[in-house]
């Protein structure tokens, strides 16, 4: 009697180590996880543009100064809610510009000449 609880409680136990569900990780295909991740990305290829350029001290300073500011004035543009879409779209094309102008002239011709070919290579 002793023996054949045994052997049912044991295979109750094994039945139910099997029968445990396999959790897998949920991939979310929303469109905020995957402009985040898009994000990250573009980051990421920006830093590495950055850092095939060999930017002097004086540079990466100046640089960073253009990347804050800019930043600043795109939550800016994205946080006023007097603009429409297309307004805001429209404004932070020529910010992009703007930003793109400034940044290029921190640039020494041959760092020009990296930064547009590594720029048409990764967009």
């Amino acid at each position: 009697m002793k023996l054949s609880l045994i052997a049912f409680i044991l295979s109750l136990f094994s039945v139910s180590a099997f029968a445990q569900i396999e959790r897998r990780p949920v991939l979310k295909t929303d469109s905020a996880h995957t402009s985040t991740n898009d994000n990250e990305v573009d980051k990421q290829n920006r830093k590495e543009r950055f850092k095939e350029l060999d930017l002097t001290l004086e540079q990466k300073r100046k640089m960073k100064e253009i990347m804050q500011s800019n930043k600043a004035a795109k939550e800016a543009i994205e946080n006023n809610t007097q603009l429409s879409e297309q307004e805001q779209k429209k404004q932070l094309r020529g910010l992009q510009r703007s930003q793109m102008t400034k940044v290029q002239t921190v640039l020494t011709p041959e760092q020009r000449e990296k930064f547009k070919a590594s720029r048409q290579n990764n967009p």
